[in-house]
């Protein structure tokens, strides 16, 4: 490279190259990780279609519900953790059932 010392790149098509490709693996990365929270999502709102509000933790993982795929978590003062996707949150018990149960702590002017 020619010029200024501290010249990053050759030219402007360098330039735009490199930013195009960090863009790509950026927009990869969220939209993987929006389809993996849009899943579980779809998966919670089922069970609680069917009037169930417990499910074994087992048969969530066998839906293909991802644990670690969460929007939001919350340690409770009685040591339980309580995770969220959207409006939707569940914890698990002790005997490995998932309690779920949808939040409504949205204003209802929205």
């Amino acid at each position: 490279m020619y010029g200024r010392a501290d010249k990053k790149y050759c030219d402007d098509h360098c330039r735009n190259d490199f930013h195009n490709n960090r863009a790509v693996h950026n927009a990869r990365l969220t939209r993987l990780t929006h389809k993996k929270l849009r899943r579980n999502y779809e998966i919670l709102s089922g069970v609680m279609q069917a009037g169930v509000s417990e499910i074994p933790k087992d048969e969530l993982l066998v839906y293909g519900f991802q644990i670690k795929s969460v929007t939001e978590s919350e340690l409770r003062e009685d040591g339980t953790m309580i995770y969220g996707i959207y409006d939707i949150h569940y914890f698990e018990k002790p005997n490995r059932l998932i309690e779920v149960y949808r939040k409504s702590d949205v204003p209802s002017y929205w």
